[in-house]
């Protein structure tokens, strides 16, 4: 088959402060259509993506923020969302899985300039999402993590 996507990527990253710091990724991909497919739309109107569809796995928005504060010179907290736009699997176009939004969040303390010790919570609010999708069944997304790490530099 042959297949065509339009859209594009935004990112940026900056300081609003010395203290204040931000980061922004966006796809945007409004238009992916099959422009020739083997494929034949099923009498009942299932089945794999035909001509004329949207491409499987390509959701029209996909979107990642990240923030840290500097509080003092040892403490930075920092949060995070991550979006991904509804879209179908490959093989079966009358199935989507929704949109979902997580939310990450970070707490780092510096007891000097080589050694850190952070602690970071994914997936905060432990939503269930659709992370891979297959035909039949969908891979679900990671749960809330939790991890603590530390970091020494010699």
């Amino acid at each position: 088959g042959q297949r065509h996507a339009t859209g594009m990527e935004f990112n940026f990253a900056g300081r609003i402060t010395s203290a204040w710091e931000v980061f922004y990724n966006h796809t945007w991909i409004p238009d992916a259509r099959i422009d020739v497919s083997n494929q034949a739309l099923a009498a009942n109107g299932t089945g794999a993506q035909v001509q004329g569809d949207r491409s499987a796995l390509t959701p029209k928005h996909s979107a990642s923020l990240w923030t840290s504060y500097l509080l003092t010179s040892q403490w930075r907290v920092g949060g995070g969302l991550n979006h991904r736009g509804a879209q179908s699997p490959e093989g079966n176009r009358n199935v989507v899985a929704p949109a979902f939004t997580t939310l990450d969040a970070m707490a780092e303390y510096s007891f000097s300039d080589a050694t850190t010790l952070k602690f970071n919570v994914n997936n905060l609010s432990n939503k269930l999402y659709a992370d891979t999708l297959y035909r039949g069944f969908y891979g679900p997304g990671a749960p809330r993590t939790v991890q603590v790490s530390l970091k020494t530099l010699f």
